[in-house]
This record gives structure tokens, C-alpha cells and sequence, in this order.
């Protein structure tokens, strides 16, 4: 039987320590090369509305030890609009009752057959979360614990949260363009988390003093300024543009000022000329071969940090699906042991060959 699970079932099984784990032995395999891993791609539809696009995004990857392939596929509609003037990307919820479709497909390697559907949403928000406190764990300063966090999303709330349980919190600055948000961000935090957070007037509030920096917005302009990071602060970028938009969080400064920076993956930021990188290389301010790739830290081929004064910087500027393919059969053993989810016949989802 197939498991089809939603994001509610998802959320009882999931353990950030689990996924923290499970995408740490992903990049160590990427790093050997024994991990199957293929590029996103993104398919764009116009619509007829003003600067909004049908996407299709799909990509996919597989780890042969765990048994499975995870395809995740996503059916968006998104629109490019300014907020405050800095022009930003939003999904729009366009499915029935204001829903949106991700799903991860998960299939057997050796009967063929889907084991399992999962909707993306929560290991979606998460899988980027916990990858940017990896990093936090091997650049950051052992003492870290002053979070500036740009963002009041569920990818700014996954981050505190992940964030937390590799370093753990003194305070937080929070800021986000709406006041009503960040500060209902601030007070959730403070209730259910026990963490000091306080919702700030500007980025720049949030990012002065902090020894972990972190940008999870959408924004399609730089939010952080490299002449506001104190000495030695770690920063965390999430925003990835395309061959379609060309997207940034992080200034030239804050490049220049870097001692090591780390992507999550160099070619695909090569390839798709993506701003926060991309750029900073054609102003000479960096070159190819100071960026390393995120599964080369984990594995202990990349530089860290030589020293407490070092600025250090991972920009998180792609999805992969080796992290789907990491965390997805966790959550799907998890819940086949838990009893949770609903069950479809496998044959609905095979076929005979006849001509």
C-alpha cells in the first residue's frame, strides 16, 4: 500500500535532530559521490495578469543505502511585485479554498513502485532551515547565540528554530517590513520556544551586534549591508534567483568582508548567474575558486573559520533533491511505524505494458 501523508502527519513525525542527521550524511555522500543528485528545474508559463507566471519546479535525488528515490516536484503561481519598493516574489495560494501543491514522491528502488506521497510544505521549510544550521555548526563561533533575523515567515520561524538547537539562543532581533507580523513573530517565540526575541524598526537593528546573521526573506534586493556585521558574525542567505530572476539578500560588502564563503551548490550558482554570487565574481570582489561547495564543509574538504574575527558566509541559494531524498524516508518509516497517514493501492500507480 501506498502512504499518501499531509503536512499535519509530517509534523508528528518530524525531529529537526533527525533531519540535522539525515542531511549531514547526505552531503558526506554528495562529497564521495555515492549520492544521485539532479539540478532543479524550473519551468515558467505566463499568465494573463501583470508579472504573474504559472511555474513548475521539479527536482530529485536518491541515497542507493536508504532504498529510495525522492522526486519533489512543486505547481505554483507566483507573482513579482514591490513591497515598500524592494521588489519581492510570492507564491499565490490559486488551489481551491487558497491552497498551494508540493509534493514529494518517494519510490522504491528495487520494486519500482511509489512507497509513498508526501505533501512538501513542512519538510520544504525545514530541509532549508536545518541545511543553513549546519553550516551555523561548522562556520559559526562556538560561543554564537545573537541572532539577527531578517524574515517573520515559516522559513524565518523553521530557521529560529534550527538555528537554536545547533547554537543555542541568548536574544534575537527580528525585523520584517510589517510591524503586525514581526512583532506576533516575537511573542510566539518568546511562548512557545522560551527564546528572547524582540521584534526590531530595521534590518540594520536586527543584524548590528549579531554573531549569526540570518536573511530568510523574499526579497529580490539586498536586505543586509556588509558594514553592518560586527566582527566574526556568521550570515546565512536563503534567496535563489534563476535564469528568469536574478535575485540578491547580500551587498557587495558583505562578500568583500567575507574570510570564507560556502554555497550549497557552486555550479548551479555558476550556471544560472545568481546575483549574490555571481555578481560580487564579475565586480572581482570574489573569484570561483574561494567558494566551496556545502557537502565540501561538511566533509571536512573546505576551510572553516581561522579565527574569531572572521566574517564567514553560506549562501543557501539553491534547493536540492538529495535533501529530500535524505529526510523524506525518515519521515515516511516514521510515520509506517506510527500507524499515520492513509493508504492507496499500489496498482493505482502501476502499469502493465501492452502494445
Amino acid at each position: 500500500m501506498l502512504l499518501l501523508l499531509n503536512n499535519d502527519d509530517v509534523q508528528k513525525v518530524f525531529s529537526v535532530q533527525s533531519c540535522l542527521e539525515a542531511l549531514e550524511q547526505a552531503y558526506i555522500a554528495q562529497a564521495k559521490g555515492t549520492a544521485v543528485v539532479r539540478a532543479r528545474s524550473q519551468s515558467y508559463v505566463p499568465l494573463d495578469e501583470p508579472d504573474v507566471f504559472y511555474c513548475l519546479k521539479t527536482m530529485e535525488g536518491a541515497l542507493p543505502e536508504t532504498g529510495y528515490m525522492a522526486l519533489r516536484l512543486t505547481s505554483d503561481v507566483v507573482s513579482e511585485t514591490k513591497t515598500n519598493g524592494v521588489p519581492r516574489r510570492e507564491k499565490l495560494p490559486r488551489g481551491p479554498g487558497g491552497t498551494y501543491c508540493g509534493l514529494i514522491v518517494l519510490f522504491s528502488l528495487r520494486e519500482l513502485a511509489p512507497v509513498a506521497i508526501i505533501h512538501d510544505g513542512y519538510i520544504q521549510i525545514f530541509r532549508v532551515a536545518c541545511t543553513s544550521a549546519l553550516s551555523a555548526r561548522l562556520l559559526a563561533r562556538d560561543d554564537a547565540g545573537d541572532l539577527g533575523l531578517l524574515g517573520s515567515s515559516g522559513q524565518a520561524w523553521a530557521h529560529l528554530v534550527a538555528m537554536d538547537a545547533v547554537r543555542k539562543l541568548r536574544r534575537v532581533n527580528v525585523f520584517s517590513p510589517n510591524p503586525e507580523r514581526r512583532e506576533i513573530f516575537a511573542e510566539r517565540a518568546r511562548r512557545e520556544l522560551g527564546i528572547a526575541v524582540r521584534a526590531v524598526a530595521s534590518a540594520r537593528e536586527a543584524v548590528e551586534g549579531s554573531d549569526l546573521v540570518v536573511a530568510a526573506t523574499n526579497s529580490s534586493e539586498p536586505v543586509v549591508e556588509g558594514r553592518w556585521l560586527a566582527p566574526g558574525a556568521h550570515v546565512v542567505s536563503i534567496v535563489s534567483g534563476d535564469e528568469k530572476t536574478q535575485r540578491r539578500e547580500l551587498d557587495d560588502e558583505t562578500l568583500r568582508r567575507a574570510a570564507v564563503v560556502v554555497a550549497h551548490s557552486k555550479q548551479v550558482a555558476r550556471s544560472q548567474k545568481q546575483g549574490d554570487l555571481w555578481e560580487p565574481v564579475a565586480a572581482g570582489i570574489l573569484n570561483w575558486e574561494r567558494i566551496y561547495d556545502f557537502s565540501e564543509l561538511v566533509a571536512g574538504k573546505a576551510p572553516r573559520r581561522a579565527s574569531r574575527e572572521d566574517i564567514t558566509v553560506f549562501k543557501n541559494n539553491v534547493g536540492l533533491g538529495l535533501q529530500f531524498a535524505a529526510v523524506a524516508p525518515r519521515v515516511y518509516e516514521r510515520a509506517r511505524r506510527a500507524g499515520i497517514g492513509r493508504e492507496l493501492p499500489s496498482e493505482w500507480f502501476l502499469e502493465s505494458m501492452k502494445p
